[in-house]
């Protein structure tokens, strides 16, 4: 418990519990289309709170939930989003892929967010407001050419821009040992980019991990990509995981969210208890609204 204050773990345990309410959702038919959940992710963005200022752009992808909450704190918005109901962020046509609230935005197409934040970068040191372009994507988007585009023209114009790889070993039901040669810290340094591998899922060790890189960027213009290797605990969108039940084991039991209860902490509980709350009555809230009214 002591590598998460009682705010970066209620945090994540709001996230955790936003996400199981959209699965909740889903499986009553109260939601159209599809999600992508972050469950076994939730402590990446919170890790990356306090780097993150306003003159920052934050762009995040179809697993974006966490992101977005993380960095605008808008879950009443995100979620009447979602459902389609009156107050949503983007007025219900950005769904749960495709947003756009204050400085952060999402998009479901794949290795798109790393162009655009490359223009926002550029952007940023026009100008010369000392903000960085925060890129989210996962592992599967280096099949994609746009992120070597990318890494090779911040690199080369030194712009304020950090992509977060979320590592979570599967490109949608495709293992990273089947689609990936060598290693995604030898493609970035190839371009001059500096490098982190995070293991860690101690928020507080891992913003000691970053700490000097995420001020090199911002004071040096210097691209940097902070590699989190993690576990995604749920499938890629609902239902479609092909991972085994053995593989599912090992990854369940180093899940943050598992670790943590298993100590039987009341602290524990009782945040797990408030965020649940909170999430349980914005539920409610929403539900009530209107629908969103499209002419």
């Amino acid at each position: 418990m002591n590598d998460y204050s009682d705010e970066d773990l209620l945090l994540m345990l709001k996230i955790r519990k936003f996400e199981l309410t959209l699965l909740d959702l889903f499986s009553k038919g109260l939601i159209s289309g599809t999600t992508h959940t972050c469950i076994g992710q939730e402590y990446v963005p919170v890790s990356l709170n306090p780097f993150v200022i306003d003159t920052d752009f934050v762009i995040s992808n179809h697993r974006g939930h966490g992101h977005f909450i993380t960095f605008t704190g808008e879950i009443e918005g995100l979620l009447s989003e979602i459902m389609g109901k009156d107050g949503a962020v983007c007025s219900a046509v950005g769904g749960s892929q495709h947003l756009f609230y204050k400085n952060v935005m999402t998009t479901g197409v794949q290795g798109e967010g790393v162009s655009i934040g490359l223009g926002v970068a550029w952007d940023l040191k026009r100008q010369n407001n000392k903000g960085i372009s925060y890129v989210f994507i996962g592992d599967g988007t280096f099949g994609r050419g746009s992120v070597y585009e990318s890494l090779n023209m911040a690199c080369l114009y030194e712009l304020p821009y950090v992509i977060v790889v979320e590592n979570n070993s599967i490109a949608m039901t495709t293992s990273i040992s089947d689609n990936m040669s060598g290693t995604i810290e030898n493609r970035v340094k190839a371009f001059g980019a500096d490098y982190i591998r995070v293991t860690s899922i101690s928020v507080n060790e891992i913003r000691e991990q970053i700490k000097e890189a995420v001020l090199n960027v911002r004071e040096n213009n210097k691209p940097l990509v902070i590699e989190f290797v993690t576990s995604r605990v749920a499938s890629h969108s609902k239902g479609d995981d092909t991972r085994s039940p053995e593989e599912l084991e090992i990854i369940k039991k180093s899940y943050w969210y598992n670790i943590l209860k298993e100590s039987s902490d009341e602290k524990f509980k009782a945040l797990e208890q408030i965020a649940n709350t909170e999430i349980d009555n914005i539920l409610e809230k929403v539900t009530s609204k209107k629908e969103v009214a499209f002419v």
